[in-house]
């Protein structure tokens, strides 16, 4: 990532105030001591107005709105490029797009409303609110019941991350309703609570619980409840209502415009907004969340809220409620992307610092650059604020044992988790990290616990035979688990005559876009292409799972792999 020198014009003397940054955790939202009296942003606003320029021409992006925030005012609100590429409207501050996946944020915040009214408890269970709910599952008859609110807003549910019906992966126009009642004909991913798995299934049965008690969808009760109270006037959650307002963007993958699909996942990702209502969002969490003088999100939510959930250990990274937490600069950074059909956004604010960015463009290949321009506007913003930056603590020196290489050769293998396979290879007496292009060698500060130079902290845990089960990726942007796959000395599979049926290439469709899968054979072992060679495990006859916990089976002609529908080639 290019990150450009910040040549702001302060007087020498401020220049000489070097402020510490308070040591912000989630836990500790203390202001960053006192800001600079004379702050001129407009060094900055001309430097990003460039940059954007000219990486919108190198990504093909055909349009972009941002909004800079801060406490006292909007920094900036402006649009560039056009709505889509017949190039007749252009994009501005009150130009609509699809949020996508930052809609959870927005949701977390309406439910921790209600929460701070005494209407939920985060740790009561799902089935107090949704008593007829259920799952299918490998782990036991009662992992419904244990489900919780915060295991749902944290995405430790262990659910898939699409449901069956009213999906990024299909086109049905089925009520919320109809979406909702699905995910009870799906299986469990992973055990309730044991791991991080993100999750739509999650945030939208959250929204179902809203709308449920109030009788009302769970659109018009956000908007009624949150939008309208904040002023965020234009937004909406009708998809109708966004394309008639006229000023809406349309959704690219590359240079082929997408057609209005119908997202049914309404809570967790339906969220039609622009640069200036979302501003106003931001302008609110800098205010404790109060609206016209009065408190809406009790301080102890709130602090939930910006806390890493079921942390380990000293982790720093990782998931909140309804928003992704990490370190920034010696202050906690709270951002959440967003993406699909066509539309990639970024929202993201330092509660310490009082400063927050908003992204939009309408191109499916925007993340590069969001993380770019939202990463060169908060330093730049930080810089204009206080005077100076802080670096992040460096890692914590960790202590160094040798191991046996009959130990060591004992972790070798790949291993999964979602879409990426990871490699731990043994190559002159220690272990290799391969995860994709990325290769880093091992450093053991422990029998379970190793190392590397990039800051990743894998910890094993191991089944009751002594043989590695999982590891946690303790890193600087969240804790993932990657379940063991398979190793170059495992004994030959069952070879069946069921597994070689199923073997062949799949399509779907992601976002409208094609996707290919491939079942395939390998030592008498069935694999799934997806993410990388999976093997697929047999739970009984027809139905397997994948090493990562993803269902496969096929019901007439539609193979569904995690309640994603593929079709034979």
């Amino acid at each position: 990532m290019e990150i450009m020198q910040h040549k702001l014009m302060v007087p020498l003397s401020l220049l000489l105030l070097f402020f510490v940054y308070a040591d912000l955790s989630a836990q500790d939202q203390k202001p960053i001591q006192k800001s600079l009296k004379i702050k001129d942003y407009s060094p900055l606003i001309r430097q990003l107005d460039s940059l954007i320029k000219k990486r919108m021409a190198q990504y093909n992006i055909k349009g972009v709105s941002i909004s800079l925030v801060d406490d006292k005012s909007v920094i900036l609100q402006k649009g560039f490029g056009f709505t889509d590429k017949t190039q007749q409207s252009t994009v501005n501050e009150k130009t609509l797009f699809s949020i996508q996946s930052i809609s959870k944020t927005y949701l977390t915040t309406a439910f921790l409303m209600e929460a701070s009214k005494g209407n939920y408890k985060l740790d009561d269970p799902l089935t107090r609110y949704y008593p007829s709910f259920s799952i299918k599952s490998r782990f036991g008859t009662n992992e419904a019941q244990k489900i919780t609110l915060r295991q749902l807003l944290s995405h430790r549910a262990g659910f898939c991350q699409e449901a069956p019906v009213g999906s990024n992966y299909d086109t049905v126009h089925c009520t919320y309703k109809e979406h909702i009642k699905s995910i009870s004909d799906g299986w469990l991913r992973l055990p309730v609570g044991k791991f991080y798995s993100y999750s739509n299934e999650g945030l939208d049965l959250i929204g179902f619980v809203l709308s449920k008690k109030a009788g009302i969808s769970i659109g018009d009760y956000l908007k009624q409840n949150l939008l309208t109270p904040l002023g965020m006037n234009n937004s909406t959650y009708n998809q109708d209502e966004a394309y008639d307002y006229g000023n809406i963007a349309k959704g690219y993958y590359r240079n082929n415009e997408l057609k209005k699909t119908y997202i049914a996942d309404v809570a967790a990702g339906g969220l039609y907004s622009n640069a200036a209502d979302m501003a106003k969002f931001l302008r609110y969490q800098f205010n404790d969340c109060k609206i016209n003088g009065k408190l809406t999100i009790s301080p102890a939510l709130l602090t939930q809220m910006h806390t890493v959930q079921f942390k380990l250990g000293e982790q720093k990274a990782g998931y909140g409620l309804g928003i992704m937490i990490k370190p920034y600069h010696g202050a906690t950074l709270l951002y959440h992307p967003g993406g699909g059909y066509g539309y990639s956004a970024e929202q993201a604010w330092i509660p310490g610092a009082k400063l927050g960015v908003v992204i939009l463009t309408n191109s499916a290949d925007g993340y590069a650059f969001n993380q770019e321009i939202f990463n060169e506007a908060l330093e730049g913003m930080l810089s204009v604020k206080f005077g100076s930056l802080k670096a992040d603590k460096q890692h914590v020196h960790k202590p160094v044992i040798q191991l046996s290489d009959r130990y060591l050769k004992k972790l070798t293998g790949t291993y999964k988790t979602g879409r990426s396979l990871a490699e731990i290879r043994y190559s002159a007496k220690k272990l290799l990290l391969i995860s994709g292009s990325d290769t880093s060698f091992l450093t053991a500060n422990s029998n379970i616990k190793f190392s590397d130079a990039k800051g990743n902290e894998l910890i094993f845990h191991f089944n009751k035979n002594g043989t590695p089960a999982y590891y946690i990726n303790v890193n600087q942007n969240d804790a993932d688990f990657y379940i063991f796959n398979d190793a170059a000395n495992d004994k030959p599979g069952a070879n069946k005559a069921s597994w070689r049926a199923l073997t062949g290439t799949y399509k779907g469709y992601n976002d409208r876009q094609e996707e290919i899968i491939k079942l395939f054979m390998k030592n008498g072992y069935l694999y799934c292409s997806a993410g990388g060679p999976t093997r697929v495990s047999e739970y009984k006859p027809g139905l397997l799972f994948t090493a990562d916990g993803e269902s496969i089976f096929k019901r007439n002609s539609i193979l569904y792999l995690g309640n994603r529908s593929y079709y034979k080639k």
